[in-house]
């Protein structure tokens, strides 16, 4: 506990340092005291008193100026959310949110789900290249978007374009080789809109050889509103990655042509209908396709003994409908009704090759699923709002399963809110854990991982909304987790609904705007996580170890930073960033080791500078961009055996408006 201390101080003068400023500040901050509308929490884009969802925005303009790239990076700055990359940049990142599992995390662009079958996500190569905003909801939201959805949602939205044809181009050079460029263009009016963006990164890594990452990205949106009654947006995001990796399974540097790469591909077509001012129709049509590659070839002509070689191929698609009913029964009460269909389907080639000969492999699987929701909002007062919604899924794999949420908020005071939910959620098995067959067998009767979550919480808006301050307390309970054995006859199933475990918190949060541009925020999360009941697996290496906490899930986490924005458009911001120590494994033995990776600091920097003025004729400026992660240097393992990168530093030009 004794490390913690400095740094729970420091996050509390940090938060309540404003409370003293604004006693003697004397000045009006016009700011509006309730969040913007938020549409990922309902779907539903309207105004309420007292929103009653933990919501998060983060604005694609405010990342760029910070020279973010990656929306990894972006969720890191996120209370609860915490950022689990396997070494190297373009290695699998993956998002632990409100301690639940890697795969507890429905993840959209535009609507359309990016996840694995089975609720897997690898953030490596999602950019921010020509996005709006992304929204982080916190709590189960499977009531909303079915399975994966246990712990939270992120969304990311493209840029519609709205003000004169602009178009805007960055490049730049940093540490191990990298260079990022990009160039889109945007512009609209209140009828239509576009947005169409191209961009590239490509780093020589940070291992000494077999270690470069390519991401080329294309992105592209076009908003129609041809009437007042019509609107529609078709979105579109393809990407290409390539990464090479020399690591082996216990973080060796020895491998010098093993690669993987990947093509992903969304398109969103979402469309409405008003047939009067209280009745809108809606509908979303959505496919996601990812190709993985992996190839691992021999290493010289010479590697032909033991297993040399590994090459697969697969295809996994996802396709959509969803259909939806608006009916607003007075100004701020909307009542919902919807249903949606999806089809998954993923089939794969493995080619292992060794001294005992070829061995080929062919795998094919799909399911279906189908469900109807419904769902009421508004305020039943001017003081307190309400969210209500149920949900029922039918699975081609796992039959029936429903989802209750409600949720509710009370605005106590002109400065006080309070808020509170209970909901359930679930993840569906992956296409392995059902359909395998071979040397791993699925299992087909499985049951859908669950949670039921409790929250609570309350927020205030002092000093005429110049200060922000929000706490949250939440309950979660996990059951039916998937574990694997491989103690079984040959033939029988390797999965099993087995292990439970919870995840309680506490988030605590601040935000400070002075008058004179100037921005605190800090947080401080507490997460408690416990294995209740143990997997297949009884010793101590095991993934869900008896009252053990669940693996690489820090127990606390602080984040403090500090902007400032000058005349003219400069901008200068700091992150300080303590993650504390977690229980991990190491996998490079048989069983595997319970080990516990130390705690470490990180601070970023970022800054901006333009070098041209901005004028009323003249909108287009050249900005100066720099960046420099972990500026201090610090040695850390995300993953045990895998280090994470050192000291990065960026600069480029940014040109546009």
């Amino acid at each position: 506990m004794v490390p913690y201390i400095p740094y729970a101080l420091f996050s509390a003068l940090i938060l309540s340092a404003p409370v003293l400023l604004a006693q003697g500040a004397g000045r009006k901050v016009e700011r509006d005291t309730l969040p913007a509308v938020v549409v990922t929490a309902t779907r539903v884009s309207v105004a309420t008193a007292a929103p009653t969802s933990t919501t998060t925005v983060l604005l694609g303009e405010d990342l760029r100026a910070r020279g973010i790239t990656r929306v990894a990076d972006a969720l890191a700055l996120v209370p609860g959310a915490v950022m689990v990359g396997s070494g190297p940049i373009g290695s699998l990142t993956s998002l632990f949110l409100r301690g639940g599992n890697s795969n507890y995390v429905r993840v959209l662009v535009d609507g359309v789900a990016m996840n694995a079958a089975g609720g897997g996500f690898d953030f490596a190569s999602l950019t921010i290249d020509n996005i709006e905003r992304i929204e982080i909801v916190r709590g189960p939201a499977s009531v909303l978007y079915g399975s994966d959805a246990v712990t939270g949602v992120v969304q990311v939205f493209t840029k519609d374009g709205r003000g004169p044809a602009t178009m805007r181009a960055t490049y730049g050079r940093g540490s191990y080789g990298t260079v990022h460029s990009e160039l889109g263009v945007a512009g609209g009016d209140d009828r239509y809109g576009y947005s169409l963006s191209g961009s590239r990164v490509k780093t020589d890594g940070i291992l000494p050889f077999n270690n470069r990452f390519n991401n080329d990205v294309l992105s592209g949106l076009l908003r129609l509103n041809p009437t007042d009654r019509i609107d529609a947006r078709l979105a579109a995001r393809w990407s290409a990655t390539t990464y090479h990796y020399p690591t082996d399974y216990a973080g060796n540097v020895a491998d010098r042509n093993a690669e993987q790469s990947d093509h992903r591909f969304v398109v969103s077509l979402d469309a409405g209908y008003r047939f009067s001012p209280r009745v809108e129709a809606r509908v979303l049509l959505g496919s996601a396709e990812f190709l993985p590659r992996s190839n691992d070839g021999p290493d010289t002509p010479a590697d032909t003994l033991g297993f040399y070689g590994f090459h697969s191929r697969s295809v996994e698609t996802r396709r959509s409908v969803d259909a939806r009913l608006n009916i607003a029964l007075r100004p701020r009460d909307i009542l919902t009704l919807g249903g949606e269909v999806a089809q998954e389907r993923q089939s794969s080639t493995t080619l292992s090759r060794s001294e005992y000969g070829d061995s080929p492999g062919a795998f094919s699987a799909s399911r279906h699923n189908s469900a109807l929701y419904a769902q009421a909002i508004g305020d039943l007062t001017s003081r307190l709002s309400y969210a209500v919604s149920g949900r029922l899924d039918r699975n081609s794999a796992f039959g029936t399963f429903r989802t209750l949420r409600a949720n509710a908020a009370y605005v106590l005071s002109s400065t006080w809110r309070a808020r509170a939910s209970v909901g359930n959620g679930f993840k569906e098995p992956g296409f392995l854990e059902n359909f395998s067959t071979g040397y791993v067998t699925g299992n087909a009767t499985l049951r859908p991982e669950q949670s039921h979550a409790t929250e609570v919480g309350v927020d205030a808006f002092l000093d005429d909304g110049a200060l922000v301050l929000r706490a949250t307390a939440y309950r979660q309970q996990f059951r039916d987790l998937i574990d694997y054995t491989g103690a079984v006859p040959s033939g029988r199933p390797n999965y099993f609904n087995v292990a439970r475990a919870d995840a309680d918190g506490v988030e605590l949060e601040g935000e400070y705007h002075t008058g004179d541009q100037l921005t605190f925020k800090g947080s401080y999360v507490l997460t408690a996580t416990r294995v209740v009941s143990p997997g297949l697996d009884s010793t101590a290496g095991a993934t869900y170890v008896a009252g053990e906490h669940l693996i690489r899930r820090p127990p606390r986490t602080v984040t403090i930073s500090a902007t400032r924005t000058f005349g003219g458009g400069s901008y200068i911001g700091v992150v300080l960033s303590r993650i504390g120590q977690r229980d991990d494994r190491d996998f490079s033995q048989y069983p595997a080791l319970a080990v516990t990776l130390p705690a470490y600091q990180k601070v970023d920097l970022s800054a901006s500078f333009p070098l041209t003025t901005k004028t009323a004729t003249q909108i287009t400026q050249v900005t100066l961009i720099a960046r420099a992660d972990n500026l201090l240097g610090a040695n850390y393992q995300e993953i045990a055996l895998f280090r994470a990168p050192g000291r990065t530093v960026f600069v480029g030009v940014r040109v546009g408006r």
